[in-house]
C-alpha cells in the first residue's frame, strides 16, 4: 500500500506543477459559457429553476468528468514517451492498485478544480443552494474515481497522444454534450430521449443537477443504478487492461 500512495502523491505533484492548464483552463471555459448564456437566456427557466442554474450544474459535472478522465490518461501517455512507465513494471503493485492510485489523483484534481470553480463562479447564480448535500458528496467522489478509472483504461490502451486525443474528441466530448449539460434530456423527442438514457455521463450530470437544485430529467434511483453499474464496469476494464498491457511489456 505504501507504493500505491507514493504513486498517488507523485501524480498529485505532477498536476500541481501544471496548475494553469490542469485547473484554471477548464474554469476559464466555464466562465465563458456562463457569460454567454447569462446574456442570452438569463430570463428563461426550466421547471422551478432558472436556465442559468440548469446549465451551471451541468458545467460543474462536466468539469469533474473531464478532470477525472484527462488526468490519468495524459499522465500515462507522458510516462510512455519518457520511458518512466517502466517504473510500474518493477514496483510491487497489483494492476488494480496502479489504477486506483491514478484514479485517486484524478479525484484530487477534480475536487480541487471543482472547489475553485465554485468559489469563482457561484456568484453567477444568486441564491444558489445545495438541495441534497450527501447525494452531492457521493456523486462527486464516485465521478472522480469512475472517470479516473476510465482515463487509466484509455491511457494504458493508447499508444500515443493521437489515440488519446481521438478518444477525448470523438468519444468523451460528444457524450458530454449529448448528456444534457445544456438542455433537458426529458424534453427530447423520441427516440433520442430514450437513447440518452444509455449515455453514462447523462446520469452523472443528472445526479449533479439533482443534488444541487433538486431537478432531475431521469429518476435519481435509475441514475444511481447506472452510475454504480458503470463504476463496476470501468473498474473491471481498468484491471483487465492494466494487467494485459503490463504483461505484454514484460514479454
Amino acid at each position: 500500500m505504501t507504493f500505491m500512495w507514493a504513486l498517488y502523491a507523485r501524480e498529485v505533484k505532477r498536476f500541481r506543477k501544471l496548475m494553469l492548464d490542469t485547473v484554471f483552463s477548464p474554469i476559464v471555459s466555464m466562465v465563458l459559457y456562463l457569460t454567454v448564456f447569462g446574456v442570452v437566456v438569463s430570463a428563461k427557466s426550466i421547471g422551478d429553476i432558472s436556465f442559468l442554474a440548469f446549465i451551471y450544474t451541468g458545467l460543474l459535472a462536466m468539469i469533474m468528468v473531464n478532470s477525472g478522465f484527462s488526468n490519468p490518461g495524459f499522465a500515462l501517455i507522458i510516462a510512455k514517451n519518457l520511458g518512466s512507465i517502466l517504473d510500474l513494471q518493477v514496483t510491487p503493485l497489483r494492476p488494480w492498485q496502479i489504477g486506483i492510485a491514478y484514479s485517486l489523483a484524478a479525484l484530487t484534481r477534480g475536487l480541487f478544480t471543482l472547489s475553485v470553480a465554485l468559489a469563482l463562479t457561484v456568484w453567477f447564480i444568486p441564491g444558489m443552494t445545495i438541495a441534497h448535500p450527501l447525494s452531492l458528496l457521493a456523486i462527486v467522489l464516485i465521478t472522480g474515481l469512475q472517470y479516473g478509472m476510465l482515463g487509466v483504461t484509455f491511457g494504458i490502451w493508447a499508444k500515443g497522444f493521437e489515440a488519446l486525443t481521438f478518444g477525448t474528441t470523438f468519444v468523451m466530448q460528444p457524450m458530454i454534450f449529448l448528456a444534457g449539460v445544456f438542455y433537458p434530456v426529458g424534453q427530447l423527442p423520441a427516440p433520442w430521449n430514450l437513447i440518452s438514457q444509455f449515455n453514462p455521463i447523462h446520469h452523472t450530470v443528472n445526479l449533479f443537477r439533482y443534488s444541487f437544485v433538486g431537478y432531475a430529467d431521469t429518476a435519481p434511483l435509475i441514475s444511481w443504478a447506472a452510475v454504480l453499474g458503470c463504476s463496476t464496469l470501468f473498474f473491471g476494464l481498468m484491471q483487465w487492461m492494466t494487467l494485459r498491457k503490463l504483461a505484454e511489456s514484460l514479454q
